[in-house]
């Protein structure tokens, strides 16, 4: 019994990517500021602040229940398109790699027509003529992978950024119009719905900056929607506001490592020895006048027992060496235990199975 939330811990701190959108799933509902209805969603605005693009249906959603709707093209007016866009809680690292993936769905072949555009400036006071901006990345560059039955596919793309990026914008940015008949009875528009956008750090050791919070605070107090968005881009439209960079990019973590052998510990127990105290004592002191962002500690052993015992034995060995050093730092520190999961040497030889039994713990410094 003991052992069933530290396996749903596990999963879940596996399952975590440092996100740098918000509302990607688009559950949080927004309450405009005129009309005090939750007509948009929270972090994400549409280019055309009369059109009802937000849908609350669990049957037709991807995932939960809202989701959004783009159009891509018109059947009587000329390169009509909508886009919706968002800020990014951080500023990207120059040259690092991120990775965007979102679900998208049509009753007509024009996916391949879709794109994702990054901008220093607001997309929504954008002065250029849609179709003559050049996107980031069209999803027809990305991996398309089909999901289900329901239409839904999954986009995915790696993004090397450039390092002024703050906006992200999602449309129809082909050079090319989209209109004709829709084949749909008494509908103009050709639409593109979308659900679970994300932008994701694909480093281990980045992490969000510092004053992301109120980065988020600053995207959800945008309550401008309708006749108040509307005026809003009338009078930045023609001289736009000045470009304000986000205040921080993301933070490369250094990350040190210290090994505790499992010959600190009792055979086949997590009870430490008096060596392993002093050598703790020693980390703490090493530790100590360090600019610690986090401190996580990783039991393994070798392949030998059963999968539980290992997983049991190696987290509680984690958790004792951790509790040791919490004591002693006054910091939270995250515990996990990985059984024989993750060996550095061979399981078939006495040596091998020697170095795979062992505690790390990994210091997450910010340089």
């Amino acid at each position: 019994m003991r052992l069933v939330p530290f396996i749903l811990l596990l999963v879940a701190l596996k399952a975590h990517a440092q996100n740098l959108l918000v509302n990607g799933d688009f559950e949080e509902e927004n309450i405009c500021s005129e009309y005090k209805v939750n007509c948009a969603p929270e972090a994400w605005i549409y280019t055309v602040p009369s059109f009802i693009y937000y849908f609350k249906d669990r049957a037709l959603a991807h995932n939960g229940e809202h989701f959004v709707a783009l159009i891509a093209g018109h059947a009587k007016k000329p390169y009509y398109r909508t886009f919706v866009r968002s800020r990014l809680l951080c500023q990207l690292q120059r040259g690092k790699t991120y990775r965007f993936q979102c679900y998208i769905k049509s009753a007509h072949p024009i996916l391949d027509s879709m794109g994702v555009y990054f901008s220093s400036y607001d997309f929504l006071f954008e002065k250029q003529p849609y179709q003559k901006i050049k996107p980031s990345f069209y999803f027809s560059n990305g991996k398309n992978k089909p999901t289900r039955d329901t239409g839904w596919q999954k986009i995915s793309f790696d993004y090397i950024a450039q390092g002024n990026e703050v906006f992200i914008a999602i449309g129809n940015f082909s050079k090319r119009d989209i209109t004709g008949p829709t084949g749909i009875p008494l509908e103009n528009s050709f639409f593109v719905l979308f659900d679970e956008v994300e932008l994701l750090i694909t480093d281990p050791n980045e992490v969000l900056c510092k004053d992301w919070r109120l980065t988020r605070d600053d995207i959800y107090a945008e309550d401008e929607r309708h006749e108040y968005q509307a005026m809003l881009m009338l009078k930045y439209k023609t001289n736009p506001p000045p470009v304000v960079p986000l205040p921080s990019a993301t933070i490369t973590l250094k990350v040190d490592t210290f090994l505790v052998p499992e010959i600190y510990f009792a055979t086949n127990s997590f009870t430490v020895t008096k060596q392993t105290l002093s050598l703790l004592d020693s980390i703490s002191k090493k530790i100590g006048a360090a600019t610690i962002d986090s401190i996580i500690v990783n039991g393994h052993t070798d392949s030998r027992g059963t999968d539980m015992a290992n997983c049991e034995l190696s987290w509680r060995r984690a958790n004792t060496v951790a509790s040791y050093l919490q004591q002693r730092l006054h910091q939270s520190i995250i515990s996990r235990g990985y059984g024989s999961e993750r060996p550095v040497a061979d399981n078939q030889t006495a040596i091998g199975r020697q170095k795979n039994r062992r505690v790390e713990i990994l210091l997450y410094k910010r340089e």
